[in-house]
């Protein structure tokens, strides 16, 4: 899509609105689920977070993957969100139920960025 249109974010935009749009007509269309009006409404103000975290984790990779390559980014990316996650767990952020960043975490946390250190060099 990116050579098609030669602008590589508008492409990732196009793909995620074609994903969401397809993932609303079948939740919609073909689970009869309503539309959750009042629990949007009342939805706390961090829930709103993972559409802009989501926004620029795409566009990042969009970014990312042509001058790093594919092994780099994804070894990258997800040393990060398993790091945030344990971050997330210990400090019990965004509602989530406290669960400390152990030692064995902190060691599995480490050996994430040493496999992302082994797979940028060779």
């Amino acid at each position: 899509m990116a050579d098609l249109l030669d602008n590589m974010v508008f492409s990732g935009f196009l793909l995620i609105a074609a994903g969401c749009t397809l993932a609303l007509q079948s939740d919609i269309g073909v689970l009869d689920t309503p539309l959750p009006t009042e629990v949007v409404k009342n939805a706390p103000g961090y829930a709103w977070i993972g559409g802009t975290v989501g926004f620029f984790y795409v566009l990042s990779n969009i970014l990312a993957v042509p001058r790093l390559g594919v092994g780099t980014s994804l070894a990258l990316f997800v040393c990060a969100q398993v790091i945030t996650a344990c971050i997330i767990d210990n400090w019990g952020l965004v509602g989530m139920e406290v669960r400390p960043y152990t030692t064995w975490r902190i060691l599995a946390s480490i050996g994430a960025v040493f496999c992302v250190v082994v797979i940028t060099r060779y």
